[in-house]
């Protein structure tokens, strides 16, 4: 079997030409491009393993400078920094997200000796990034701030209030990153999240995002009184 080397050699210049169009910018296993308020990232990631890869979409909201103390560049992020992840199946349904969990064989793509059927390989995968990464994209890249769209209620599940993103983390860890965008953007709603955060975890709790919760927590009562 031939190496993920081979494969991105194989497959670079169908990927790079068919993201281009879609106004991604880059080459070999990585793309990205940005809105106002996002970043990004289309990462194609070999398995340790080798023989396959599979392919993930990282979207990082623009408000989140730092994590937990240490800055972020976003000009090396990569998709597997950016806050949101999720990946593409090779399902290509309407609705995919509701089975993209079902089968771990449904997100990887095998590769082949045959540098032909791995080119086959790579326009199945721009198929897959056409149906689920770019309505998904276009959601967040309109005029509307599609994280206002999320209620207390929705935090357990939010895949169909952001547009079919299954967002791989935690429900506390998903409190928190709202808690940090909405720090400089609505410091009441930041504090409701915090708040929320806060009553989740245990007393001695060693998350780390805890003095990001208390500090807007502070922050807020302070700017109050």
């Amino acid at each position: 079997m031939i190496t993920s080397a081979d494969f991105k050699k194989h497959i670079s210049k169908t990927l790079s030409q068919s993201l281009k169009e879609l106004g991604f910018k880059g080459s070999g296993f990585s793309y990205r491009k940005e809105s106002d308020n996002f970043i990004f990232i289309i990462g194609i990631q070999a398995s340790q393993y080798g023989g396959k890869c599979c392919v993930e979409i990282g979207i990082h909201p623009k408000e989140m400078t730092d994590l937990f103390g240490s800055e972020i560049n976003f000009k090396t992020l990569k998709y597997y920094e950016c806050e949101f992840r999720t990946r593409v199946t090779k399902i290509q349904i309407k609705k995919w997200w509701n089975f993209s969990n079902k089968n771990y064989a449904n997100q990887w793509w095998d590769y082949s000796n045959s540098e032909k059927t791995n080119i086959k390989t790579a326009e199945n995968i721009i198929l897959s990034i056409k149906n689920e990464a770019v309505p998904i994209i276009e959601a967040f890249q309109n005029e509307d701030y599609i994280l206002d769209n999320l209620e207390i209620s929705d935090l357990s599940n939010p895949t169909k209030k952001l547009a079919g993103l299954n967002v791989i983390g935690t429900e506390v860890r998903l409190i928190w990153a709202l808690s940090k965008i909405y720090e400089k953007r609505n410091l009441k709603k930041a504090f409701e999240y915090a708040k929320l955060g806060i009553s989740k975890l245990e007393t001695n709790d060693k998350f780390l995002g805890k003095i990001d919760f208390e500090n807007i927590i502070f922050n807020y009562t302070n700017k109050s009184n």
